[in-house]
């Protein structure tokens, strides 16, 4: 696929963890030109993203603070981290960075960190919107630092913030479905 390819059909998309990243980063991209706009505009989306973007920010607080937030900094900074490696990049499909370019991040071309996931910042991660495993992601380190009742409250958001991801990305697909359906029968 180069970058003037248009999508014909939600079959080509390559939905899943099975692609490799630049091309599942090139068709969130192409979808983004084609329809994002047309997408922004739909009330459900508008309202499903408002919500997931309030869980998001919610989840960010929680872990702020209950302690999550330092305990990681402290991993990454100290021991070398190790939840951001290589390969976590894969677990992303096409719906997941779509939503992230609708949020308006801008997605790189490159890791920062080759040996890093692909959205991995020199200040963490680049993108608003994460995968499930990362976002659910609790090491030993954690479990051993913060106490139980603060990792409750924390997995409470994080779990808020997952729902709101799936009902999103979820309805997007149903929207593609609809926009191939309302194409092929002009």
């Amino acid at each position: 696929m180069n970058s003037g390819t248009r999508y014909k059909d939600l079959k080509d998309i390559p939905i899943g963890p099975g692609y490799p990243i630049k091309e599942k980063l090139q068709w969130a991209r192409v979808i983004f030109q084609q329809v994002g706009m047309q997408m922004k505009e739909d009330r459900v989306i508008a309202g499903l993203l408002a919500d997931y973007d309030r869980k998001i920010d919610a989840s960010w607080q929680a872990m702020w603070k209950n302690g999550v937030v330092e305990e990681c900094t402290i991993c990454a900074v100290q021991d070398g981290g190790s939840c951001c490696g290589q390969g976590i990049e894969n677990k992303f499909d096409v719906v997941n960075l779509l939503v992230n370019l609708l949020f308006g991040v801008s997605l790189p071309d490159q890791p920062w960190d080759h040996t890093g996931c692909w959205f991995l910042g020199p200040k963490g991660c680049l993108l608003k919107a994460r995968h499930v495993i990362c976002v659910n992601f609790m090491c030993k380190r954690l479990y051993a630092a913060v106490p139980a009742e603060r990792l409750q409250r924390v997995q409470m958001a994080m779990q808020a913030e997952t729902d709101a991801a799936f009902m999103l990305e979820e309805y997007i697909k149903s929207w593609l479905i609809r926009y191939e359906k309302s194409k092929s029968e002009k």
